[in-house]
């Protein structure tokens, strides 16, 4: 019995993964029509529906979502014996998509180790910051972003949880002690981070400050900027570990209260499946959870 090409199966993979013909048209670089005609020589092969066609938008048939999950086995297998059998056949490029901050203080210093283990993975960074449109983003191998709570998102594992806090250059307190209660931070400057805009009110309010009016204080496009403007001595900024723990260590920044008056931040990290190299992007996928495990 004939079988359905592999070709037509990647477009299936590629149009269930994202209930949009025109995305699988982008993935697979073929039109839109080419899609659609090969979905309805799908259906009409297996003499089944597998996509439920409304106005605007796509969803599968319970068959349909079956017949993914296999079809995205089956090729994901593929690939994976591909790359075992000819593993210098060509570098593999694996996007990620995060902050500048996350980019600059917690992967870039790591990256030679991910260079020296798998030298054929080449890695490409794109930042974005946190108010990013999700729609006009061309789609990426692999994400690290905060998720709000109670929210689910498929394909997503938590990576780690950070710890936010309010730091400082040593020089605020040379001539006198640490900060003992949340209300007197208020009588310094504060640095915040646009992107981050909401930390500074849920501190306060974590701290039940919730009638106080938080000053202005200076206002910085990145983490990386507001540091520097915190090593200089220029006020109190919210730092999150892990990625501010080389400045606590080298003691260009310090915490600013007594007691560890903290709030978390959960970040994930969101795997979508591919049409063509999964396994790349799965191993730098286990590279950051093990990265963020040794944190």
């Amino acid at each position: 019995m004939r079988r359905p090409r592999l070709n037509i199966l990647r477009t299936f993979e590629a149009a269930g993964r994202h209930l949009s013909f025109s995305l699988a048209a982008g993935d697979l670089n073929i039109s839109q029509a080419a899609v659609s005609q090969q979905m309805r020589q799908l259906e009409a092969y297996l003499n089944t529906p597998l996509f439920v066609r409304h106005h605007r938008r796509l969803s599968l048939t319970s068959t349909g979502q079956t017949y993914l999950q296999a079809v995205h086995k089956a090729l994901d297998r593929l690939d994976s014996v591909t790359d075992q059998l000819f593993p210098d056949r060509q570098n593999q490029t694996v996007t990620l998509r995060c902050t500048s901050g996350v980019a600059t203080l917690w992967l870039a210093p790591q990256l030679n180790s991910l260079q020296r283990l798998h030298p054929n993975i080449d890695l490409r960074i794109n930042t974005l910051d946190q108010g990013y449109d999700h729609q006009k983003i061309p789609a990426s191998d692999l994400e690290i972003f905060i998720q709000a709570e109670g929210v689910s998102e498929p394909y997503t594992r938590k990576l780690l949880t950070s710890t936010i806090m309010p730091v400082c250059s040593p020089k605020l307190f040379s001539n006198r002690q640490r900060l003992d209660k949340p209300a007197d931070v208020l009588s310094h400057e504060l640095i915040h981070v646009l992107g981050y805009d909401d930390d500074w009110h849920r501190w306060f309010r974590s701290f039940e400050l919730h009638e106080v009016s938080i000053p202005g204080g200076l206002s910085v496009d990145g983490s990386l900027i507001a540091i520097e403007a915190a090593q200089r001595g220029e006020g109190i900024m919210l730092g999150r570990r892990p990625f501010i723990d080389r400045y606590l260590k080298s003691g260009e920044l310090v915490e600013v209260f007594v007691k560890p008056f903290h709030l978390h931040a959960d970040y994930y990290l969101r795997q979508p499946p591919r049409p063509t190299g999964q396994r790349a992007s799965s191993i730098v996928a286990n590279w950051l959870t093990d990265l963020a495990a040794r944190e």
